[in-house]
């Protein structure tokens, strides 16, 4: 499957097979940032066998956009394959861009709020090794302690996010 390559101003320019793309090319990817009745946020491991930071605690849901497919899509597609999640409407919060040492990526960010008692998850076994709810202190003092325990764009990009939204939220 290709992925768009885009510009600086997030227009399509391209595709490329995704294992063909360099750290010169700007993806397109979304995050998802779920929360429940307690404020907690679920975060989710990679998979050990993932490529990129395989073993590494990232935000609930993320995944690269695909040719044919849109932000929004994506974001819903993504939910229902990484946790299982159905038929949700989840809220955009920003649309980022940023680099790591590996990739240069447009971000649209996302969040929703579920019932932590009535919801399951159905985990993608080469996706996401397990999830876990948090409290935002404890996820941040954990991040400051350990940040080499999640993905590189974490502790200065996905953390900031989750407490921008649960301000506004709360």
């Amino acid at each position: 499957m290709k992925i768009p390559i885009v510009n600086e101003q997030d227009e399509i320019i391209g595709y490329k097979e995704r294992e063909k793309t360099t750290r010169d090319d700007i993806r397109r990817i979304v995050a998802l940032n779920i929360f429940n009745e307690k404020g907690e946020v679920l975060i989710a491991k990679r998979q050990s066998t993932k490529i990129i930071d395989p073993n590494k605690w990232g935000p609930s849901v993320a995944g690269t956009v695909d040719e044919g497919e849109d932000y929004d899509s994506t974001v819903v597609k993504e939910a229902e394959e990484e946790i299982g999640l159905k038929d949700i409407k989840p809220i955009f919060f920003k649309k980022k861009y940023y680099e790591t040492g590996n990739a240069r990526r447009f971000s649209n960010v996302y969040y929703i709020t579920v019932n932590s008692k009535e919801v399951s998850f159905s985990l993608q076994e080469d996706e996401v090794a397990e999830v876990k709810w948090i409290n935002l202190e404890d996820l941040t003092q954990w991040v400051d302690e350990h940040p080499e325990d999640f993905t590189p764009n974490f502790p200065k990009g996905s953390l900031v996010d989750m407490k921008e939204i649960y301000a506004i939220k709360n």
